[in-house]
């Protein structure tokens, strides 16, 4: 029994060395390189306050990103994992556009996944990557997306008719916006990814909403390790059958793909929908003999759709509404403009006419310069990179973050950072600075793809919605607002409330 007791008297001390050692090995990383940076604390590196859910992931971004004014570069911790921060707009276009064939893949932690998952585009590396981009890039050109915004255009007139339905008093009714606009983004998901009529506004309990709204309930334990694994040893993830996706979800999600793809094929329907691209890509790869496509990967870039579309779209919608609400005079000058665009077009809110409105155009960019779902876009080196004019050179697999957040509150890019002001995307004002201080859908070849449909389908949603309809604060609005602490989108806290009004010069015209 002594003698047990003596060996882990000896033992533990040298695994919590151990464990001690492995913890902040990497912490001289960038004080090596001479890379300004803030030191780190074991364990946490220097994101302790995100650990803890003290702060949103946002705001942590924006912290560290200010945290290094002036500098071109700068150094970061996560857990012990070193991170180069590029903060300089010349740097970021290098490292994006310029020279991305050392930086192609992001650094994506690599559970041991189902192929729905791995096989999506953005998990995928390399040669694979490119060649799945390739494929799927002729699905958004603007006319497939006119095609597709059809099926919008019918979910527009859906959620004006559910508003008909709802609003029966003069002073209006107090809406939940997320909620409201998510209904909106997973009933066009719904239809242009899966081929599904949801109608969640009307049915929120149909299957498919009910699915795809617990999308990323996973249980707690699970999340926990999978933090923990991100912070000190991403080395096992490929070993854990873990996931950020629900599993039952992803079980149903993969059997409306599969069930519609064959039951369109056996029974000869089409419909203009991305499902419909990406099964007209499959069969027509089936003779050659180096085909890229197979079932696996077209599921997979389904369930993207709606991994990336939904929470992004519908977020930018009901910050856009919130921005509305408190500057009335901007949202009158957007609605003038909706009415005379609109008139020129026989009062129908297609492709076209949406494409027209200069204001809208300005309103959104200036909603997701203030409100970007994604606070910073990651890569990884994939070969030997020596950062011009300074004395860094990237080893393979160095991570690389470009800090969105920051760059867009950064007030030598924009004054008064805080004041929504759609002018600052005006055409005039646009060509005074960078583009590479806005990227709230990234840059270069690794860009979102999706950026032009999902552009489409939110300015389709705010004509559709403005046409009749005002907003303004009521009182459950939080002011200001608070961005939540528990995701790494962005979410505001308890929800955006705005009291939603029939117009009285209302045309009802759906």
């Amino acid at each position: 029994m002594i003698y047990l007791l003596l060996q882990w008297y000896i033992i533990l001390p040298v695994l919590l060395c151990l464990f001690y050692w492995h913890g902040t090995r990497n912490f001289s990383h960038w004080r090596k390189l001479g890379v300004k940076h803030i030191p780190p604390e074991f364990f946490f590196g220097n994101i302790r306050k995100r650990v803890l859910f003290r702060v949103s992931f946002h705001e942590l971004q924006k912290e560290l990103y200010f945290s290094f004014a002036g500098e071109r570069v700068a150094g970061i911790y996560e857990g012990r994992r070193p991170v180069l921060m590029v903060r300089d707009p010349e740097l970021i276009r290098l490292v994006m556009v310029r020279d991305f064939d050392h930086f192609v893949d992001r650094p994506v932690l690599r559970f041991r996944q189902r192929p729905s998952v791995s096989n999506m585009l953005i998990s995928l590396q390399g040669a694979q990557w490119k060649s799945v981009r390739a494929i799927l890039t002729p699905t958004f050109t603007s006319g497939k997306i006119k095609s597709m915004s059809l099926l919008v255009m019918d979910v527009g007139k859906q959620m004006v008719s559910f508003l008909n339905n709802l609003i029966d008093k003069p002073d209006g009714c107090e809406m939940e916006m997320k909620d409201f606009f998510g209904r909106f983004t997973l009933d066009v998901i719904a239809s242009c990814a899966f081929g599904v009529q949801c109608d969640s506004l009307q049915s929120p309990d149909a299957e498919f909403a009910a699915y795809a709204g617990k999308f990323n309930d996973i249980p707690l334990h699970e999340r926990m390790i999978i933090f923990t694994v991100l912070l000190f040893c991403p080395q096992l993830a490929r070993f854990l059958p873990l996931s950020f996706m629900n599993k039952g979800v992803l079980n149903f999600l993969e059997s409306v793909v599969r069930d519609t793809k064959e039951r369109r094929i056996k029974e000869g329907i089409r419909r203009n929908d991305f499902l419909q691209l990406m099964i007209d890509a499959l069969e027509s790869e089936k003779d050659e003999e180096k085909s890229v496509l197979n079932e696996d990967i077209v599921i997979a870039q389904a369930i993207l759709f709606l991994l990336a579309g939904f929470e992004t779209s519908s977020t930018v919608l009901c910050f856009t509404a919130f921005e509305l609400a408190l500057n009335p005079d901007i949202q009158s000058k957007l609605r003038e403009e909706i009415s005379r665009v609109l008139e020129k077009h026989g009062g129908e809110c297609n492709y076209d006419a949406v494409q027209e409105m200069e204001y809208l155009d300005m309103v959104i960019h200036e909603s997701m310069r203030k409100h970007p779902p994604v606070a910073r876009m990651d890569r990884k080196c994939t070969k030997e990179y020596a950062i011009p004019d300074t004395n860094i050179t990237l080893k393979p697999d160095a991570s690389v973050t470009i800090p969105v957040m920051g760059l867009h509150y950064d007030s030598q890019y924009y004054p008064d950072p805080e004041r929504f002001d759609p002018l600052r995307f005006s055409s005039e004002e646009k060509a005074k600075r960078s583009p590479y201080v806005y990227l709230p859908f990234g840059s270069g070849p690794r860009n979102c793809i999706g950026a032009r449909f999902a552009l489409t389908s939110t300015k389709m949603a705010l004509v559709y919605f403005l046409q009749d309809f005002g907003v303004e604060p009521c009182s459950k609005t939080k002011i200001p607002y608070a961005y939540s602490k528990f995701s790494m989108l962005l979410k505001a806290d308890k929800g955006i409330w705005l009291n939603i009004k029939r117009l009285a010069n209302c045309s009802n015209h759906h």
